[in-house]
């Protein structure tokens, strides 16, 4: 072009005045007011009402996407609605396609009241005034922050349902959705599905909770959640990762191939020792709920080996067992120690 005797237009310099404003590149200087927002706001941030697992994730922030995974009737549930329960004075909307608003109320307010559902179910079939007020004080006085929605929808739809929570209950400060292969977008596979979840939570700034099936070779049978239980994907995508399981069905199924060993082969004293030893398990875990932490990005956070929480019966609370009974077959670690998670607890129910 030069010997052609064309004019050449002068390179743009990064400190030149011809130089565009980038669009997408932005200093690392940029994260440092960003940074100091979040460690000057851990109101901003979703607590768990769990003490161990609050002082290592040190709370869902905005944008941020935690996975609850768990099997069928594992207990994720009954984790969640404790977090309702320990965030129940924020705005809080609740997409749960998978279970009638009905069965929510019921269950918060046999937490908050201490009420055994079946009782509670018999009070209100009866007309008696008390069970019912326990369900208006459960919804006007407990919840009036709540926004359940029940209903199959698209995002657009969910789109339409945070404008008017903003509305009628003010900003939202936590979504949740019960449970993300009912999740419904353009493309149907799990990742593609955690992806637009995230990608919505990240728009409106607002932390998620989702929770997650496990597949059966994962998470059947009561075994250990790890990073990778989720079906079909989902925890590259997460901040965040809770597994819930119970140890009851881990142990029947351990129990079970014993006996069919036993049935095929002479008993030995070894397989009759362990069997033993799992019958005892079995006593111990027929109504617990166990939780660990498998995943974590934040900074100098630890994860969370199995805790225990009693379900209690009839309300579904859970409570961290402390000093509990080692069976044979676990090593005793922590019945000496006290139990921080467990005041925290009480303390949250004594303050209600």
């Amino acid at each position: 072009m030069v010997e052609r005797g064309e004019s050449i237009a002068p390179l743009q310099s990064s400190n030149g005045s011809n130089h565009d404003k980038p669009t997408l590149y932005r200093p690392l200087s940029d994260a440092i007011p960003d940074y100091v927002h979040w460690a000057q706001h851990p109101d901003e941030r979703i607590y768990f009402g769990f003490n161990d697992l609050d002082m290592q994730v040190r709370g869902v922030a905005p944008s941020e996407m935690c996975l609850i995974n768990g099997f069928s009737h594992s207990g994720k549930t009954l984790f969640l609605l404790q977090i309702l329960v320990a965030n129940r004075d924020k705005v809080v909307i609740y997409f749960c396609p998978d279970e009638p608003r009905t069965l929510t109320l019921i269950k918060l307010a046999c937490l908050v009241h201490k009420v055994k559902g079946r009782e509670l179910e018999e009070g209100i079939a009866n007309n008696d005034p008390d069970a019912i007020k326990m369900l208006e004080q459960t919804a006007r006085e407990w919840f009036p922050n709540l926004a359940v929605f029940d209903q199959f929808m698209n995002l657009s739809d969910m789109e339409k349902s945070l404008i008017e929570v903003d509305k009628y209950l003010g900003q939202p400060r936590l979504m949740v959705f019960d449970y993300l292969e009912l999740l419904s977008s353009g493309d149907e596979t799990v990742p593609a599905k955690a992806n637009t979840i995230k990608a919505f939570g990240k728009r409106h700034n607002i932390p998620l909770i989702v929770l997650h099936q496990s597949s059966r070779t994962s998470g059947a049978d009561g075994k250990k959640q790890t990073i990778s239980s989720g079906a079909f994907g989902g925890e590259q995508q997460a901040s965040h990762i809770v597994g819930v399981r119970r140890k009851k069905f881990e142990i029947e199924s351990q129990i079970r191939d014993i006996i069919e060993k036993l049935d095929k082969s002479t008993a030995s004293e070894r397989l009759l020792e362990r069997l033993d030893m799992l019958r005892y398990d079995l006593q111990l875990h027929e109504n617990t709920v166990t939780i660990n932490l498998v995943k974590c990005k934040r900074q100098d956070a630890h994860l969370l080996d199995d805790m225990d929480y009693e379900i209690e019966a009839g309300t579904g609370r859970l409570l961290r067992i402390n000093g509990f009974a080692q069976s044979p077959s676990e090593t005793a670690t922590s019945a000496s120690t006290t139990d921080d998670s467990q005041l925290a607890v009480d303390a949250l129910w004594d303050d209600f």
